[in-house]
């Protein structure tokens, strides 16, 4: 009876059938999240992404505020892609999805405004003075010349809504003057430009932007990610 009553499992071979189960269930999981993970990892971490290359119209230039940022809403086409971007090169179309669908971006508009002061990254934002609208913007929306057309992008910021520190859509405050995010703080100017808060750098800005004879504004997919400091895509919110 004493033999009966003594526990047959010692506490070594408790913990080693602890340790068998968590490598199991490890090795079961794994594959099922970097399934589902999978975008994300490709999008983020290489660099990859399914967002279509094409343009998109955002708005008429018009329409943006000369004195504060204006909002504008696009939707790029989004690719869902199965299997691995070098089949798809390979054979093209075996893999894709026939469904459409968007992805939906927000993006702010703004006149430059001059920077009186160089700030400096980490101890305090530039001193900027009012935005400069181009004045001929008064006569006319659209049948731009090509030199009008430059003057426009050269004064235009066209910025991602996603905070540059963990992506929550920044809004515009205007009684601060500043750009804010809501979930950590971040702070930046009418510019883009890094004021305060954990952001490591300024507002994403669209690297591929340019306007039309008809006074529109057209975007690509494309940011001004900087090596070294960032890999990742602003998120896209």
């Amino acid at each position: 009876m004493a033999e009966l009553q003594k526990d047959p499992i010692t506490r070594s071979d408790f913990l080693g059938f602890g340790v068998m189960g968590a490598i199991v269930g490890a090795i079961l999981t794994i594959p099922p999240a970097a399934f589902v993970l999978s975008p994300v990892i490709k999008t983020d971490l290489l660099g990859e992404s399914d967002v279509g290359s094409g343009w998109v119209e955002v708005a008429s230039v018009s329409e943006v505020s000369a004195e504060e940022p204006s909002h504008f809403k696009v939707e790029f086409p989004l690719e869902q892609v199965y299997g691995e971007r070098a089949i798809q090169k390979k054979y093209p179309g075996s893999q894709k999805s026939d469904m459409k669908y968007k992805l939906d971006n927000a993006i702010w508009l703004s006149w430059k405004a001059p920077i009186k002061q160089q700030g400096r990254q980490g101890s305090t934002g530039d001193i900027v003075g009012k935005p400069e609208r181009p004045a001929f913007l008064d006569q006319k929306s659209e049948g731009f010349t090509e030199s009008e057309r430059k003057e426009i992008m050269s004064r235009l910021n066209v910025l991602s809504n996603s905070c540059a520190h963990l992506g929550c859509p920044v809004r515009w405050f205007p009684h601060e003057q500043l750009f804010l995010c809501p979930c950590h703080g971040g702070m930046y100017d009418i510019n883009g430009g890094w004021v305060g808060g954990p952001p490591p750098r300024g507002m994403y800005r669209y690297t591929e932007a340019e306007v039309r004879e008809n006074g529109k504004l057209y975007v690509r997919h494309k940011y001004d990610i900087e090596p070294g400091l960032d890999k990742q895509q602003p998120y896209v919110v």
